[in-house]
């Protein structure tokens, strides 16, 4: 791969988290305009991703698909702010049943790379 796909591959990666970013905001009542919880969202962003990853999701190559994006949505809701307790729960159930979802479909599973071929 050379330096100029790598740097669009990170670029479009960029514009993605800056979209579910922005839906993210929607989600949590949150003024698009508004700056202020950028940072904190973009934290929860990642962390859900990761997560996702821990748990056998490949997150980063389905990111476009809506489940994925409900999944890192409801993580982020489970996480973000001082909000009512049950909305919390509810938010991180719904996290976990996508996930579980997600997870037994080899669609959205990661490709394990065979090394000793």
């Amino acid at each position: 791969m050379t330096d100029k796909e790598i740097e669009e591959l990170q670029m479009k990666e960029i514009e993605i988290k800056t979209d579910l970013k922005d839906l993210a905001k929607e989600c949590l009542s949150i003024v698009n305009t508004s700056t202020l919880k950028d940072k904190e969202i973009l934290m929860f962003l990642n962390a859900g991703i990761e997560d996702m990853k821990r748990l056998g999701i490949d997150a980063n190559k389905n990111i476009k698909n809506s489940l994925v994006q409900a999944g890192v949505i409801m993580f982020i809701k489970a996480n973000f702010g001082m909000v009512d307790i049950k909305e919390k729960q509810l938010a991180q159930k719904t996290y976990e049943m996508i996930c579980n979802n997600l997870s037994l479909s080899s669609e959205y599973q990661i490709e394990e790379v065979d090394n000793n071929a």
